[in-house]
């Protein structure tokens, strides 16, 4: 991703669209890359977070919509009682909100929290309502924060400076997700 990056800057249509495609890879390296580009100048600010913001949400939608086209097979629908489908949509629906949370939270929940999402028949309506301003809030906060950290390091470290904010920056991302997967860890009910 980085040779690509190079080889386009000063070509914003092309840095929008690979931030915007980033995001169905590694969101918060997406979101990173934004906050580079739009700190050293290549990319205004709004253009970045608008790309890492919409890819982020179509992404999550495209996710869903894996699940509901899952919801069609037989095969898959044999592997599951019905008595469980109906508890998973049950507890989805009831809490839709705790669930877009918990998805974006803890590490490697997305991808199956909104598949069964789709699978499980929550609303699509109530699932892109809910899991868009998680994502818009989540993506204003990891851009600004990477967007302020790049700036300063930028005047202070020059060119290498997007490479050590992009480090600091996951480290601090994926140690807040091992504090937390610790956290449930610890807490979570014993196996009966």
């Amino acid at each position: 991703m980085e040779d690509l990056i190079e080889q386009f800057l000063g070509n914003p249509l092309v840095l929008v669209i690979l931030v915007f495609m980033a995001t169905f890879v590694l969101e918060e390296a997406a979101i990173l890359i934004a906050a580079g580009l739009a700190a050293s100048g290549e990319l205004h600010a709004g253009l970045a977070l608008a790309a890492a913001g919409s890819g982020i949400i179509v992404s999550d939608w495209c996710l869903y919509g894996f699940g509901a086209l899952a919801r069609r097979s037989p095969w898959i629908k044999r592997w599951v009682s019905a008595s469980r489908l109906e508890q998973g949509r049950s507890l989805l629906q009831r809490s839709t909100l705790a669930a877009g949370l918990v998805a974006r939270g803890v590490p490697w929940l997305l991808f199956p929290i909104f598949v069964a999402s789709g699978f499980l028949g929550v609303g699509f309506r109530r699932f892109a309502i809910v899991n868009s301003v998680i994502a818009l809030i989540y993506v204003l906060v990891l851009f600004y924060g990477a967007f302020g950290l790049s700036s300063v390091l930028i005047d202070w470290l020059g060119g290498w400076a997007w490479l050590i904010g992009a480090v600091l920056l996951l480290a601090l991302i994926f140690g807040g997700r091992a504090v937390a997967r610790r956290y449930f860890e610890r807490n979570a009910p014993p196996d009966a």
